[in-house]
């Protein structure tokens, strides 16, 4: 019983670090760690994010004129980094496994004739990334979505897939009905 009040004044504790660093937030429930926080640019999180950091702190951010957008009940896992220099959207209801990390930009130059260019990410409602999942700029994850563990994302997704590899490819189709959530 004595730990109810405590993680209700961590989640309290949690969400004003969020608000403290411009970010708009209503509740934000930490387990563990606080996370590292940067947020020059814009930065919406619906409600009821969940963040896990017992061993490793998660890292958000949005850079000078960016957008970070992240949906109602979002879960997101222990060492994770999500970094937008441009724009980066998570729908409601995602997951996101241990170590993941979800990219907008290369944040440097491969060679002088190739600058680096930032593309948008879209990952959509009800999408679960497991453990170690890269989402590289410019990529696109379809609603319903499931990514196994230690794939890369590059490139489109479609809807309602399990998908795997490097890069990660369709391996099979899933039945979810609109509405479904992942427990």
């Amino acid at each position: 019983m004595r730990k109810t009040p405590f993680l209700y004044l961590k989640s309290a504790v949690c969400t004003a670090l969020f608000r403290f660093h411009g970010f708009e937030a209503s509740l934000v429930a930490c387990d563990g760690r606080l996370p590292a926080l940067s947020g020059r640019g814009t930065v919406r999180i619906g409600r009821r994010l969940v963040l896990r950091g017992r061993v490793a702190r998660c890292e958000l951010g949005a850079g000078r004129n960016a957008q970070l957008l992240i949906g109602d009940r979002v879960f997101i896992n222990q060492g994770v980094v999500i970094s937008a220099k441009e724009s980066i959207e998570i729908g409601d209801d995602t997951l996101i496994g241990d170590f993941s990390a979800i990219y907008d930009s290369n944040y440097h130059q491969l060679d002088p004739g190739h600058p680096n260019k930032p593309r948008p990410v879209f990952i959509g409602k009800n999408v679960w990334l497991g453990n170690g999942v890269l989402v590289l700029p410019g990529s696109s994850i379809g609603d319903h979505t499931v990514v196994a563990a230690r794939s890369v994302v590059k490139g489109s997704l479609p809807a309602r897939v399990l998908a795997a590899g490097n890069p990660a490819v369709v391996v099979r189709e899933l039945e979810v009905p609109d509405g479904w959530r992942r427990g």
